[in-house]
């Protein structure tokens, strides 16, 4: 049940909320998020991720990628209660653009852990660092680099395809780019790191994805992780994709066939998965990228009816942007920073807040899909 991207054609808006077949079909009520703008940012970063701490209540983002292409390794936080910016003073060991934060309590204590990524000269990397939130320092884990590769071996890049279940963190899937002196090509790959683990025995290998791809969105419900949309490498563009599967760790495959695809392509977001409270069941897809562009398109998945259906948008289209939960459980608030604007040429400064609300809510129809243009090698 592979896909290739594709556009579902025009639905009918009666379709969004009625209509037969699982991506779009009749599902529980959705559970309405509005999006307002926040204080901006004094950086314009892309190809970032954020971090909630809560005993600080700061979001804390590891270095980001600037509009020329360079790679500021400077760690930032956003302070929750005063709405303000501040520079730690602190850089990661190597910047590094095209990844996502797993937050792992290791041996040294609560750490913000990113697995490989693009460093300042443009290459793939497999240096796993990690930022440590209490004591204002970061370290190098020298002794278990990020193994991904893709079928001839090349280090793969798997962006923001991180989830974290327990106290460890999986990384899914990857790209290579002959840009980078490697092939055009994919990863399927699963990998398991445990923080706990020995020195060069704290990754461990899980099954292969049902489609090997890169930037993957990933949510995590409960203790199932979704793999949503992400990119095929397409002689060297990035291709975007409609496929979501799941896995729960120990078993042993991934479900492609039981879970609904995207109604419309997406890549390189930002999803929050909930198992209780206010958005209880739901994924909530906020931004839709289609690489080189993108859409400020809000996707909402219901778990238990397994459905898709557009809630709304963000104030400004984005891809490539960091993504955090701040607030408590029973009433958690979305949060989105930064990334690329709707064509792809400017890297915003805006943040925004997605509030949990009892709105009623108007599905409609997606954008469509403007990925797969070819347009450029220099992705990653």
């Amino acid at each position: 049940m592979f896909r290739v991207s594709r556009w579902l054609g025009m639905l009918a808006v009666v379709g969004l909320v009625a209509s037969a077949g699982p991506a779009f079909g009749t599902q529980s009520p959705l559970k309405n998020v509005t999006w307002t703008e926040g204080n901006p940012s004094p950086f314009a970063g892309t190809r970032l991720d954020g971090q909630y701490d809560k005993a600080n209540k700061r979001i804390y983002v590891l270095g980001y990628r600037l509009v020329d292409g360079s790679t500021n390794g400077e760690v930032w936080y956003y302070d929750v209660a005063s709405k303000t910016y501040v520079d730690t003073g602190v850089a990661m060991p190597v910047p590094v653009s095209n990844y996502e934060i797993a937050a792992l309590t290791d041996p040294t204590g609560l750490g913000f852990y990113v697995f490989g990524g693009r460093d300042s000269l443009g290459s793939l990397i497999t240096t796993v660092q990690v930022y440590y939130p209490g004591t204002n320092t970061t370290a190098v884990i020298s002794s278990d680099p990020w193994p991904g590769t893709t079928p001839s071996s090349c280090v793969s890049l798997p962006a923001n395809a991180v989830a974290t279940v327990g106290n460890n963190a999986y990384v899914l899937g990857g790209l290579a780019f002959a840009a980078n002196g490697c092939l055009d090509e994919n990863s399927s790959q699963t990998w398991r790191f445990n923080p706990m683990g020995g020195d060069g025995s704290k990754w461990s290998q899980g099954p292969d994805l049902n489609m090997a791809r890169g930037y993957i969105t990933t949510a995590v419900v409960g203790k199932k992780i979704y793999a949503i949309g992400g990119d095929t490498n397409v002689a060297g563009a990035p291709t975007p994709q409609s496929i979501v599967e799941s896995w729960s760790p120990g078993d042993g495959s991934w479900n492609d066939a039981g879970v609904a695809d995207l109604p419309q392509v997406c890549d390189e977001s930002q999803a929050f998965g909930f198992k209780r409270y206010q958005l209880k069941n739901t994924i909530t897809l906020a931004g839709c990228g289609q690489w080189p562009n993108a859409t400020g398109d809000v996707l909402q998945y219901d778990v238990v009816g397994n459905s898709w259906s557009l809630i709304g948008t963000l104030n400004e289209a984005r891809r490539n942007q960091a993504g955090a939960v701040i607030g408590s459980v029973r009433k958690p608030k979305l949060v989105v920073l930064g990334g690329y604007d709707a064509t792809g040429a400017t890297v915003l400064t805006s943040i925004e807040f997605g509030k949990p609300s009892a709105q009623p809510i108007v599905p409609r129809l997606p954008h469509r899909s403007t990925g797969g243009s070819g347009r450029g090698v220099s992705a990653a």
